[in-house]
């Protein structure tokens, strides 16, 4: 038993999906099975039987996926209380192989050697009430911190599809605006320029928030606005690239290398502007860096 099969895939694909629905299907169908012995043998009050039923026919009237993993979720944790010793050893087992998953917090709680005192007590058959109240409480550990990290993972995906979206659009932008550019053979100083100087400013912005996005490990509630954050950088690069062009123009710092003529007549060569608009919207993040320390 393994993440994909324990935890609901939500919001990651059509093929996730139809799986995780399988999936389901067929471990409803295997606890009913297990349930069918335990209604044989007579060792199981009938209650809790008829109750773990009702969740598993609970399944099948819930619209949602999640619903649905839910309430056999709620299946197994009664089946826990009301299975033989060996279905427990099974779970325990299966349990065991899926403890990965679980956040620091829980780690402490269900340590390598707590795990491995249940089974010893499950193998041993001392496994009272107390210790399956016990694997019932792993399970559910488990299965929430399993949920919280496919959800995670799916928001950094669509976050992530996101900002290379704004990437590959930005691109494409400048590539298209270049050419034109080029074909009508538009000027340096022309007020055309400042419109492929702000997108090649932008486009410097989302490259370096997509690097740092990418090697940087985002909090939950971080992740949910990052879109908005990815916004107000493209748009803070373009400004700043507009801004260190229109410097260089005043010649308080010059370069006369990169001049198309005679320094002391003759404007930037557009090359260099554009170099100055993608490097000075890739070092955006320079001015936040500084201002964080400032109020820090």
């Amino acid at each position: 038993m393994n993440l994909t099969e324990v935890f609901p895939r939500l919001g990651v694909g059509d093929v996730d999906q139809n799986f995780s629905r399988l999936n389901l299907s067929a471990k409803s169908q295997l606890l009913r099975d297990k349930i069918k012995l335990l209604r044989q043998g007579s060792k199981v009050p009938q209650e809790m039987i008829h109750q773990i039923e009702n969740h598993l026919n609970a399944i099948s009237q819930e619209p949602s996926l999640m619903g649905q993993w839910n309430h056999y979720e709620l299946a197994y944790e009664e089946f826990i209380s009301a299975g033989s010793f060996e279905d427990l050893l099974g779970v325990v087992l299966n349990l065991r192989s899926c403890a990965q998953v679980l956040d620091p917090p829980n780690q402490e709680i269900w340590s390598k050697q707590k795990l491995e005192q249940l089974e010893q007590d499950v193998r041993r058959g001392t496994a009272n009430g107390a210790v399956r109240e016990e694997i019932a409480s792993l399970a559910r550990a488990i299965y929430e911190c399993g949920f919280r990290f496919i959800r995670d993972s799916s928001l950094r995906s669509r976050v992530m599809r996101t900002t290379l979206f704004l990437n590959v659009t930005f691109s494409l932008l400048v590539i298209t605006l270049l050419w034109f550019f080029q074909l009508k053979q538009i000027g340096s100083d022309s007020a055309w320029q400042t419109v492929l100087v702000g997108c090649l400013g932008a486009s410097g912005a989302l490259l370096h928030a997509t690097i740092q996005l990418r090697q940087a490990q985002v909090g939950l509630d971080d992740l949910r606005i990052e879109p908005a954050v990815l916004l107000f950088r493209a748009a803070f690069g373009a400004i700043f690239a507009i801004v260190v062009t229109l410097f260089l123009r005043l010649r308080v710092i010059d370069f006369p290398y990169l001049h198309t003529g005679p320094a002391d007549s003759s404007p930037l060569a557009p090359a260099a502007l554009y170099v100055f608009a993608f490097a000075s919207g890739f070092a955006e993040q320079l001015f936040f860096g500084k201002l964080s320390r400032v109020r820090a």
